[in-house]
């Protein structure tokens, strides 16, 4: 638990080294061996390894992309660095540091020694010739950033054996987390967002080095969950990430989530600065790792919205201008209405619960300050007003049991859903009508670790649906997957969603399509997502795969929080005023008859009949 009785949620990469890695531009060296060359000076041996169905690929486990970011490298942008000498990627490298329980903050795991990645690669055929090799199929890569709130995690996953089989190169990697990745402080010249350029030092790695691993760096796909989701669309607004990869696949995460910027570093990380035992750029640089993990019991570099709790070490805006050194020209918020995002293939994707199960601590509205919206002081407390109306309605109209139930879902839609879905609908209006596809993954089976294990012991109801993170399961190889080998008719239905979910993705780095032809899996042919033409199916995993039509008009959750957001992000809070007046007449009349096109609907009812 995270201070007084709040569970702050992570998704972090839970990592055991049933990872098999994979091979390159790969030569068997002898028997078992996978050996990659970079130029004539510099070779590196992996694993040699076998998917569970026998495929032979190679994994090239701890790979260092950048120098280490110690010493005067601490809180300063990363350094790339190339292969060199002959080298064993045969383990992974340390994990970027970070607290071994963020809940409990106890015990500190990793070195800051960690700027590594991963490259998992099919085995390839020895040639003897320059003319053979330049015949070589390049193979589509799928770059994975992994999640954990921007403070844990790493680029360990369990496996990729189903990716293998599909014939990618799959790249994980670490970077930097917390206070050592995220921390800014104008005054020590400390300009935060490490960790994203770390995500940029290890794209340009990617694009210098793949080819050696049999990989196009022409066909890059960056992938992410959670916060690495939302880092993969900073990356894909970010003018500096141009051309460092072709298409993107972003699973539950959003630039416009909550926990995905700070705006409010004064307060926030300010406390931080204070309360260490150094006051000038050099001294912190000298301080030892331990000293920068302050537990924070009285929840001073901890922000609220909307009743989630997160810590402030997150991306955050900059007073300088990218010429001087920000990673951001435009706060994300004002990115999406002020730039047009490139044109590429896109898929967004949500789980059918997300955080919802795991909230029953919540019973009220609480809010910190991080939205840019600063000039109405009162505007916490007339929000938390108009939530108290608004569920008080709910319940009297039955729409939900308890106010409290109708918090946790006004929760989970304001710091998860809404942010995906606002961002799908951004892209929906930039993107060629073939390029964005939506996908929600509802499918609760025994590969779902995060529902089956890692919060288990949270959970109070055993409802249906998929949390926030069992995906990872389909994609990636499950945690589990020695005991559904070994008792494969019990996790049948396991093994089905997880082969057919990867032959989606897989297909959609290759082709840009996650269906481009009807597969012996499925018949399915999924359509690209298009608000314009009104094309608004998007699909469903589940034991079976099916098509079903968004629709936010009528989610009561969506457009409330939909007022909500304009008024935090873009000071539009008339609707709030007129919302704290709340009667039973305009709350049906909010379920029944307002679209997603805008508010102006709303308020010319409100105005005929609150007036």
């Amino acid at each position: 638990m995270y201070g007084a009785g709040v569970l702050l949620l992570l998704i972090v990469c839970t990592t055991h080294n049933l990872c098999q890695s994979v091979p390159a531009e790969v030569a068997e060296a002898d028997a078992g061996a996978c050996l990659v060359r970079f130029g004539d000076a510099a070779t590196g041996e992996g694993v040699y390894n076998q998917t569970f169905n026998n495929v032979p690929y190679c994994a090239f486990l701890g790979i260092r992309y950048a120098k280490p970011p110690v010493g005067e490298l601490r809180f300063a942008n990363p350094v790339l660095e190339d292969p060199a000498d002959q080298r064993n990627y045969t383990a992974y490298g340390s994990v970027c540091p970070q607290f071994k329980n963020i809940n409990r903050q106890n015990g500190i795991v990793g070195s800051e020694d960690c700027l590594y990645l991963n490259v998992f690669a099919p085995v390839q055929q020895h040639v003897d010739s320059q003319e053979q090799e330049t015949a070589h199929v390049r193979y589509p890569v799928l770059v994975f950033i992994h999640g954990g709130s921007f403070v844990a995690g790493s680029g360990e996953v369990h496996g990729v054996d189903l990716l293998m089989e599909n014939e990618l190169i799959v790249i994980t990697l670490n970077y930097r987390l917390g206070v050592l990745g995220f921390l800014r402080s104008e005054r020590l010249n400390i300009t935060g967002n490490y960790g994203l350029r770390d995500q940029q030092a290890a794209l340009q790695w990617v694009q210098r080095n793949v080819h050696h691993f049999g990989g196009d760096p022409a066909r890059v796909t960056l992938m992410g969950h959670s916060a690495g989701g939302a880092s993969v669309t900073h990356q894909l607004y970010n003018e500096q990430a141009a051309g460092l990869f072709q298409s993107v696949i972003v699973l539950s995460g959003s630039m416009l989530a909550p926990w995905a910027v700070l705006y409010d570093h004064l307060r926030c990380q300010d406390n931080y600065v204070h309360d260490m035992d150094a006051r000038t750029l050099p001294e912190f640089q000298q301080l030892e790792l331990e000293q920068f993990f302050i537990p924070d019991r009285k929840l001073r570099y901890t922000f609220a919205y909307c009743s989630m709790f997160y810590v402030c070490f997150i991306p955050t805006m900059s007073n300088r201008t990218v010429e001087d050194g920000a990673f951001f020209s435009h706060s994300p918020h004002d990115a999406v209405r002020v730039k047009t995002p490139p044109q590429m293939p896109i898929l967004v994707s949500e789980t059918a619960t997300e955080f919802e199960f795991l909230l029953p601590h919540i019973f009220d509205f609480w809010m910190s300050t991080n939205y840019p919206n600063q000039n109405q002081p009162m505007i916490r407390r007339r929000i938390g007003e108009m939530l108290d109306n608004v569920g008080n309605w709910a319940v009297a109209q039955g729409l939900e049991p308890t106010k409290q139930l109708f918090y946790q879902k006004m929760a989970n839609m304001a710091n998860l859903y809404y942010p995906i879905r606002r961002l799908l609908g951004v892209l929906g209006r930039h993107l060629h009508e073939d390029q964005l596809y939506y996908l929600r993954f509802e499918f609760d089976g025994k590969f779902g670790e995060y529902k089956k294990q890692i919060y288990a012991q949270h959970l109070q109801t055993n409802k249906y649906g998929a949390l926030h993170g069992d995906e990872l399961g389909y994609i990636f190889s499950p945690y589990n997957l020695r005991d559904a080998l070994a008792n494969r008719a019990e996790y049948r239905k396991e093994l089905s969603v997880h082969i057919r979910t990867v032959e989606l993705i897989a297909n959609f780095v290759k082709y840009g399509n996650p269906t481009p032809k009807r597969s012996k899996l499925s018949d399915i042919v999924w359509p690209a997502y298009s608000e314009a033409n009104n094309h608004t199916q998007y699909l469903n995993i589940d034991a079976e795969f099916t098509l079903r039509r968004v629709d936010n008009r009528h989610n009561l959750y969506y457009l409330i929080w939909k007022i909500v957001y304009e008024c935090l992000y873009h000071g539009h809070c008339d609707t709030i005023a007129k919302l704290e007046q709340l009667g039973e007449q305009y709350g049906g009349m909010l379920v029944a008859q307002a679209n997603d096109d805008g508010l102006d609907v709303l308020d010319e009812e409100m105005k005929s009949n609150l007036t």
